[in-house]
This record gives structure tokens, C-alpha cells and sequence, in this order.
């Protein structure tokens, strides 16, 4: 028979156990190489910059970080896969908002939850561009123009997306409804989507200085207003949004995550050796050349950040 006794000492046998396990797996963690996810195709602007900071972070951490594209599904394909893997470490998600956008747009059953976050590492301003044959030249222009014209702006959208929120939330800062008055044409990606203004099929769309510096360096493209705080470097004679009268900062925040349940010590470990590769200024100069923002995160400040991000995108996506 088990007495009393016997049972709170096996317990607290158990639970020392437990905590001595802990050190030990911490100190032999990794002991083989890691996998990194990027759930889009390799040379996107994704892709590049967890492979930067990755390349870097290894050397910190002692053992491979090796990237691996899942492209497929706006992201929830490599989503998928991390969230069925063992939550031991060696699987890592290359992530950002599509985590929360394939949830809110009905594209997956699990959202922020099924994942344990890690470290945000940049944040990559978006803005507004618009074709030269648009009738508007600045955000508020565009505002006014869709106000006093409902249904005749042409915007090129991805749905269900970052861009949808983005526009969503300019529309309410400006005092239009973008569901009714602004006329959508879904097209998947910065890439079509910039062939379609240029083509003259619409008038603008969101972009970012890695997809759309080229075209507005040449004249082909015009940015309508930055969605950051300050004035981009790589554009400095364009206005923020704030500038213009409208309280819009918006962008896309990547940062890496891991299965539910991952040990906190790995994810500590994984933080840390990230953080080292931010805080090296060659890489910092590749991020920043690239459009971006090097903005590390620790693992309690990435689940505050995305846990905001949530509340936003489900208001946005969430009808």
C-alpha cells in the first residue's frame, strides 16, 4: 500500500528530477543541426533576411542553421509542418503576421497559439504606390479621391493578407470604407501585382522598398505615403502617413518561432544566438540596406508584440 508519505517523496523525487534534467538538456542543446522553415520561395525578401541574420546566429549558437523553403498557401504549408513536428528545438518557423492571416482568413485551424515564439528580429516598413497614370499623388490625395469618387479607385490586393489589414486601417485613419469604396483587384504578390499597375490594369498597391525601390528610383512607380514613423532613408523626400495627418504605422515583423512545448531553455538558447547576429553591424548594414529595420525582440517581448498584432488582424479579418 502506498502511504502518504511514499507518495510526496516519489513527487518530490520526480520534480527534482525534473529541474536537474533541465541544466543537463540546456548544456548538450543543440547537438545537431537545426532546421530553419521559410515558408515562401527562396529569394524573396523573406527568405533573404532570415538567411542573413541565420548565417550569423549559427556561429553563436555552434551548430547549422539550415533554411528550408516550404513555399505554398500564403505561408501555411510551412506553418503546418513545424506545428506536427517534435517540439524538441530542431525545428524552427521563419515567420511573420501570416500566421495570423491564414487563421483570421480561414486558410488553417490554429493560429499564435500553436507556437512557442522565440525572437522578432526586423520589422520592413510598408507604404503605398500608386501607377503616374493615378489621378493622386500623395496618400491624401487618394483619400480625398475615393471620398469624392466611391468605387472608381482601382487597388490591386491580395486577400486575406498583411495588405488587406494595412488598407483596412489607412480607410478608417481617413474616413472611407475600403470593403465598399474602393473597387479590388485580387491579384497574389508584390510581383503581379506591380506588373498589373504598371500595366495600367489598376491604379496602386502596398509595397516595400525591396519590392518596389527599383520601379520608383526609374519614375514608373510613385510611393502616396510611408506607413512608419520617420521617413525612410532609402526615400527621404517621401512623407510618412503621420505626416499627412493619418496615425498609420504598418509593415511586416518577422521572427522565428517553434512548436508549442518547445523547452524554454532551447528557445532561450536559439533567442540568444539571434540576438548576437542583430547586434553585429555588418549585418545590421545587409538588413538595412535591404529596406529593412533591425528590431530584436526577446521571446516575452515577441508574445507581447504578436499578441497585439493578433487583436489587430482579427478585427481586420475576423467578419
Amino acid at each position: 500500500m502506498i502511504t502518504k508519505r511514499k507518495f510526496l517523496a516519489a513527487c518530490a523525487a520526480s520534480a527534482a528530477m525534473s529541474a536537474l534534467g533541465m541544466p543537463a538538456f540546456a548544456a548538450g542543446y543543440p547537438d545537431h543541426e537545426l532546421k530553419l522553415v521559410i515558408p515562401f520561395a527562396p529569394g524573396g525578401a523573406t527568405d533573404v533576411v532570415f538567411r542573413i541574420i541565420s548565417e550569423r546566429a549559427e556561429k553563436e549558437l555552434g551548430k547549422p542553421i539550415v533554411p528550408l523553403n516550404m513555399g505554398g498557401a500564403g505561408g501555411a504549408k510551412g506553418s503546418t509542418f513545424v506545428k506536427e513536428q517534435k517540439a524538441d528545438g530542431y525545428t524552427l518557423l521563419g515567420g511573420h503576421e501570416f500566421i495570423l492571416t491564414t487563421y483570421y482568413g480561414g486558410m488553417v485551424n490554429f493560429g499564435l497559439d500553436a507556437f512557442e515564439p522565440v525572437c522578432t528580429l526586423t520589422f520592413t516598413p510598408m507604404f503605398f504606390s500608386a501607377g503616374t497614370h493615378a489621378p493622386y499623388k500623395t496618400f491624401r490625395e487618394m483619400a480625398a479621391y475615393i471620398k469624392a469618387n466611391p468605387g472608381k479607385a482601382v487597388v490591386a490586393m491580395t486577400p486575406a493578407s498583411v495588405q488587406y489589414v494595412m488598407w483596412n486601417q489607412a480607410a478608417e485613419a481617413a474616413g472611407f470604407n475600403f470593403d465598399k469604396d474602393v473597387r479590388v483587384v485580387i491579384i497574389n504578390g508584390n510581383g503581379p501585382q506591380t506588373k498589373a499597375i504598371l500595366g495600367k490594369h489598376v491604379e496602386t498597391a502596398t509595397g516595400d522598398v525591396p519590392s518596389h525601390l527599383a520601379y520608383i528610383k526609374d519614375g514608373r512607380l510613385v510611393v502616396l505615403g510611408v506607413a512608419n514613423d520617420t521617413r525612410l532613408p532609402q526615400l527621404p523626400d517621401v512623407p510618412t502617413m503621420k505626416e499627412q495627418g493619418y496615425n498609420v504605422k504598418f509593415g511586416v515583423t518577422r521572427a522565428v518561432f517553434a512548436a508549442k512545448g518547445t523547452p524554454r531553455k532551447a528557445i532561450e538558447k536559439v533567442a540568444a544566438a539571434y540576438r548576437k547576429a542583430c547586434e553585429d553591424p555588418e549585418i545590421i548594414r545587409k538588413i538595412e540596406d535591404l529596406g529593412n529595420i533591425m528590431t530584436y525582440k526577446n521571446p516575452r517581448q515577441t508574445r507581447i508584440l504578436f499578441s497585439e498584432f493578433d487583436k489587430t488582424f482579427k478585427k481586420a479579418l475576423a467578419k
